[in-house]
């Protein structure tokens, strides 16, 4: 009997267990939602900047370099020119395609042959409707052979006319072609001129006047510095990943001494705010994964406070507090 009980008591212990487990698991596709998860209410980590976007501005058509426009350093802006290389063959190229769109605009809009070969069809018409004339009043007056000819001549003559029209539109057809080809020698010559793809700053210049430019080599570098990346590590533990996207961010350099510096001279707390917009889907080995976000820089005159490479930290924040 006493066996009994004791059987008894350790399956209710069992059961009890499993009815746990089973109330803890949620039903397929429904999701946690984010008040059923307790988390730190502020996440530290270091982290370090980097950048969004940098461009090695590249040769668009082969040639020696001939003139530079910028200097390193120097903040440049979207389609500002950077450098010339020699163009006098696309000069040429130019001059000559314009001139025969010229050519092809006079004959497209020339006539004259459709009109004389019109005219000579007439004619030959009318010689053939005055010999069967002279035949009707006089017959045998025209010999058959004669009359036959002149109605060949009548014929080839209305022919003459639909290839004349043909040439005549064909011309306009070439006219519209050459002025392609006028665009197209424009287009070769702006591409000797080298533009800014976007704001940013020269880092690097790759080469020098007199050089030359192989078709898609760099010529400089350009970054942005206006807007940046911060990147850092978030424990999957503590801040599961699919929480994190979208969270406020606040970066603050790492360097409390050169941060009270920077502070004195722009007279203002540095810190600079942002959103998670990326987090990776790769958990690291350490259970961390990375998140970044995108924050705007500050300048002091022309020289930036946040740079690529500079350490910092991430103040992430999971509720409404500070």
């Amino acid at each position: 009997m006493r066996n009994l009980v004791l059987i008894g008591v350790a399956c209710l212990a069992i059961a009890t267990v499993v009815a746990a487990q089973n109330s803890a698991v949620p039903a397929p596709g429904n999701s946690l939602s984010v008040e059923q998860v307790s988390l730190d209410d502020v996440g530290i980590v270091e982290g370090h900047i980097s950048l969004i976007n940098d461009v090695d501005v590249s040769a668009q058509e082969p040639g020696v370099l001939t003139t530079l426009h910028f200097l390193e350093g120097e903040t440049v802006e979207k389609g500002q020119l950077l450098a010339d290389l020699d163009n006098s063959d696309a000069m040429v190229r130019l001059e000559e395609a314009g001139l025969n769109h010229e050519v092809a605009i006079k004959e497209a809009t020339n006539d004259i042959n459709v009109k004389a070969s019109d005219s000579a069809a007439k004619v030959a018409q009318a010689e053939v409707e005055e010999s069967e004339a002279v035949n009707a009043e006089s017959p045998g007056s025209i010999p058959a052979t004669k009359l036959r000819r002149e109605r060949l001549t009548a014929e080839r003559s209305m022919l003459q006319v639909d290839v004349a029209r043909l040439e005549f539109d064909i011309s306009g057809i070439t006219a519209r072609v050459r002025g392609q080809q006028v665009k197209a020698a424009e287009n070769s010559l702006e591409r000797r001129s080298i533009k800014a793809p976007l704001a940013g700053v020269i880092e690097r210049r790759y080469k020098e006047i007199g050089e030359w430019v192989a078709l898609g080599e760099p010529i400089c570098q350009v970054v942005r510095m206006d807007r940046l990346r911060v990147e850092g590590f978030l424990s999957s533990r503590d801040h599961p990943p699919v929480l994190v996207l979208g969270r406020p961010v606040t970066v603050r350099l790492k360097d409390k001494q050169l941060s009270a510096k920077l502070e004195k001279l722009v007279n203002r707390k540095l810190e600079f705010s942002g959103k998670i917009s990326f987090v990776s889907n790769l958990i690291q080995a350490g259970g961390e994964y990375q998140v970044w976000a995108d924050i705007d820089n500050v300048a002091i005159g022309s020289q930036w406070i946040l740079r690529p490479g500079t350490p910092v930290e991430l103040v992430v924040q999971f509720d409404n507090g500070t």
